[in-house]
């Protein structure tokens, strides 16, 4: 098991990846939407359209950043319609066994999703001390978009608010 990201859901993602980028020199790959027909919360099939990012520090610590904009996610358990920390990512070679070990810690799935580029899973409990986690697995390398490095405070880099559709076999993490 790796650490992958911190995750957290916000209500305008160009308005914070522009605060995170001028106050703490984070680097955003371009935002993509996508729209999931066919994933899980709470045990019932709950589609949701969403605007993400990954950005990274200068040292490489990785934020996933998340905009509902339609339906509802795993990140809304965690803060309703509002925003915050909601989740630590994890990289894991099998998230059924990733998820059934983390049962034996008293950690429920909550939400699962499948595609022939990633499976994941987010996991709740008390003893995670409120954010979720998310087991993760790319069944294929990854893929990444960062930009190059720029000035901090400077305009969106290259292609940031770019919006790419992406079907719910063809998500990106």
């Amino acid at each position: 098991m790796e650490f992958l990201h911190v995750g957290m859901k916000v209500n305008d993602i160009h308005k914070s990846m522009a605060m995170f980028r001028t106050l703490f020199g984070i680097t955003w790959e371009p935002v993509k939407e996508y729209s999931l027909t066919d994933i899980t919360l709470m045990g019932m099939i709950t589609p949701c359209t969403t605007l993400v990012t990954h950005g990274k520090t200068a040292s490489g610590f990785e934020i996933e950043m998340i905009q509902v904009t339609a339906g509802r996610t795993a990140d809304n358990l965690v803060v309703g319609d509002g925003e915050g920390l909601t989740h630590f990512g994890f990289l894991v070679e099998d998230v059924g066994a990733a998820v059934a070990k983390a049962g034996k810690w008293g950690l429920r799935s909550v939400c699962e999703y499948n595609s022939e580029y990633v499976d994941f899973a987010f996991v709740e409990g008390p003893s995670l001390g409120g954010p979720l986690a998310q087991l993760i697995h790319f069944k294929q390398s990854r893929k990444t978009h960062f930009p190059p490095a720029h000035t901090a405070g400077s305009p969106h880099p290259q292609g940031a608010r770019r919006k790419r559709k992406r079907s719910s076999t063809s998500l990106v993490s």
